[in-house]
């Protein structure tokens, strides 16, 4: 339900678009940090830095309103960044965001030799799965309903390719299920941000 409500309100946003638009791809690497979740011990997201993987398919007019998905995988999440910072629980863990965005930016034509700054937000599937050295309760995995909103700026070095650095946070809007053992009244809670960077082919 969550890909396909990500998918319904990307064509919406595509839909009014000018046919000149350009048009973006944009792979990207960067960092995850500033985790916060009760799906399991905090510790063991929180403060910690993880490598990801994404990329963003984007379309932009000449004015300030375009369209985005953007896609970040996140290996080893819930999972100490060093052997020595704690004792290791997790066998194995992931989290993966796909969402559709609105994206406002600057118009083209002020900034066509300079960075064009731009935010964006929307929501989409935020997914998290992990597993356990001493399997009690099995692998846990969630989908839900997730947001996200952030910013940051493209530029280009020639009339093809450029580079987007991006600052984004997500969190889940949708129920999640497992409950807090020790605040089984409380909301289950996933959130995180994102900082990246990604060579951008346009068209």
């Amino acid at each position: 339900m969550s890909r396909l409500l990500c998918l319904g309100c990307l064509c919406l946003l595509l839909a009014p678009l000018h046919a000149a638009a350009e048009w973006h791809v944009t792979p990207m690497v960067g960092l995850t940090f500033a985790g916060n979740t009760s799906l399991a011990d905090p510790d063991l997201a929180t403060d910690n830095v993880h490598a990801n993987l994404g990329g963003a398919f984007t379309v932009l007019g000449s004015g300030i309103v375009g369209a985005e998905g953007v896609v970040i995988f996140t290996p080893k999440f819930f999972q100490a960044a060093r052997e020595d910072q704690l004792v290791e629980t997790i066998a194995s863990s992931r989290s993966l965001v796909m969402m559709g965005n609105v994206i406002v930016t600057v118009p083209r034509r002020w900034t066509e030799y300079f960075l064009r700054p731009f935010v964006s937000a929307g929501v989409g599937l935020l997914h998290a799965s992990f597993s356990e050295k001493v399997d009690v309760f099995g692998p846990i995995s969630e989908n839900v309903l997730g947001f996200n909103v952030g910013g940051g700026a493209i530029g280009f070095l020639s009339a093809n390719t450029g580079l987007r650095f991006d600052l984004r946070y997500f969190g889940n809007l949708g129920r999640l299920g497992r409950q807090n053992p020790t605040r089984p009244d409380d909301r289950v809670h996933l959130r995180y941000m994102t900082a990246s960077i990604g060579l951008v082919f346009r068209r």
